[in-house]
């Protein structure tokens, strides 16, 4: 069975994402959803949420499922008290019926106002099961903007939705979006066991393909009394590749430049003016600026220097370039990879002639990745706890006890004397440095501390 999903703007969206992950869903499977930014992932995620989207996928089987959106945005705070404040905040709203569940409003109100700490995680488990075991449904936990609480939250959370899992099976499943796959959010805690729900059925969010962009351009010229061109629509997917935010913002600038234009299909000459004004304003959009900047962001520092390596003509890791074209990043054609778009492919080209003289350092606090002008360092654990917590204050002198705190931790403090710190300070020094002996990252600041200078 199929279903006409419509976003508020009137496009049509994900059909062919939509009945396949619901199958998953509905087989009791945990389902990690990834996809660079703008994508559709929120978009997806509420989609996934309507109870009658189900009805159209399962018939009378989907029924039996209560789905419920958590957008992680919406944390008071970012704690383990928050979030579990908003999971029990978000069923009650899910459903008339969870709203007048009694055990569940007090639940609730005890996690809110906890007599102590361990009332918080016995709140939270007391409303869940109070949500699972007063009515025959599936529940289907849908945790959007899921990547900052996974990395922030205390690894005890993530252990408690596992467990709650494995005691009821069938009867509640997790979906989660994020822009990179959970295991490289928080790599080697805890939190791997919750990973371990998601492992054999990651979801890599593509961008729309030719048919739903063709309905989106319709949509959108049919709202200011139009019909799109074909070329158009051909000018408008090489452009955006389907990736919806471009797309809404390429429709944009196509509508303005409309009124600057004369339809003379007889004039190849005219066509050519509107077309190079028309390239020029998309070039020079801050709003499509941002949206490269952001799928660039959302690539592994690797990966980034992947795609400057391809885009240089020189070899690239396979490896490295099988994972950009699962993420969506890169497609081939006619045998040979390319961009997904050619909006994206000029943001690289760009980047890359700004980055050939780059000498800067740049630390992916999110991978634990570190490069200098481009080329990775190898760091151990201690040389990247103290980098990170110079870089996090980039231009400001930290002392010494500072750097014990943040590196050791008060435990080891009395263990640390100044010879230590020196010792480290110079080994990450020899990596990171162009000439150790003359430091231009990491400068001393005599009787007060180190600064790392950024400019």
């Amino acid at each position: 069975m199929t279903t006409t999903l419509r976003q508020t703007d009137g496009s049509y969206i994900r059909q062919t994402d939509v009945g396949p992950i619901i199958q998953l869903l509905n087989s009791s499977h945990c389902v990690e959803l990834t996809g660079f930014s703008n994508v559709g992932k929120s978009s997806l995620m509420r989609v996934l949420a309507h109870v009658d989207v189900w009805l159209q996928q399962l018939g009378e089987e989907g029924s039996a499922i209560l789905p419920v959106y958590i957008d992680c945005n919406r944390m008071l705070e970012m704690t383990e008290q928050g979030f579990y404040e908003l999971v029990l905040r978000c069923l009650q709203e899910s459903s008339p019926a969870l709203a007048e569940n009694e055990e569940l409003q007090n639940a609730y109100a005890a996690l809110v106002e906890p007599a102590n700490v361990f009332q918080v995680p016995l709140s939270f488990s007391n409303g869940l099961t109070a949500a699972l075991h007063k009515a025959d449904y599936k529940l289907v936990l849908l945790f959007d903007e899921f990547d900052e609480p996974f990395q922030q939250i205390d690894t005890r959370v993530f252990l408690n939705l596992r467990a709650k899992k494995d005691r009821y099976g069938n009867r509640l499943v997790f979906v989660t979006a994020t822009v990179r796959p959970l295991s490289t959010l928080r790599p080697g805690d805890h939190s791997g066991e919750f990973g371990e729900l998601f492992s054999h059925h990651p979801w890599h969010l593509g961008p729309l393909p030719r048919h739903e962009v063709e309905r989106y351009m319709r949509n959108f010229s049919a709202q200011s009394g139009g019909v799109p061109f074909e070329e158009d629509i051909d000018f408008v997917y090489q452009w955006t590749g389907g990736h919806p935010g471009y797309l809404a913002g390429v429709s944009r600038i196509l509508g303005r430049a409309e009124s600057d234009r004369e339809r003379d299909s007889g004039s190849e000459q005219n066509r050519f003016v509107f077309l190079r004004g028309l390239i020029d304003r998309l070039r020079q959009d801050p709003t499509l600026h941002t949206e490269s900047e952001k799928i660039w962001k959302s690539c592994s520092v690797d990966q980034r220097e992947n795609l400057r390596l391809l885009f240089s003509g020189l070899e690239p890791d396979p490896a490295s370039l099988s994972q950009l074209m699962k993420h969506h990043v890169l497609v081939r054609e006619r045998e040979e990879l390319r961009a997904f778009c050619r909006l994206f492919a000029e943001y690289v080209l760009a980047h890359q002639a700004s980055a050939a003289s780059e000498e800067g350092l740049q630390v992916d606090q999110e991978s634990g990745e570190v490069t200098v002008g481009g080329r990775s360092i190898d760091l151990t654990h201690l040389e990247f706890r103290l980098l990170k917590l110079l870089y996090l204050k980039a231009n400001s002198i930290i002392d010494k006890y500072a750097i014990v705190e943040g590196v050791w931790g008060d435990e080891q403090m009395p263990d640390v004397d100044d010879a230590r710190i020196d010792k480290l300070i110079s080994r990450l020094r020899q990596k990171i440095e162009p000439d150790p002996a003359a430091p231009v990252f990491i400068t001393t600041v005599r009787g007060r501390g180190y600064r790392l200078v950024i400019d």
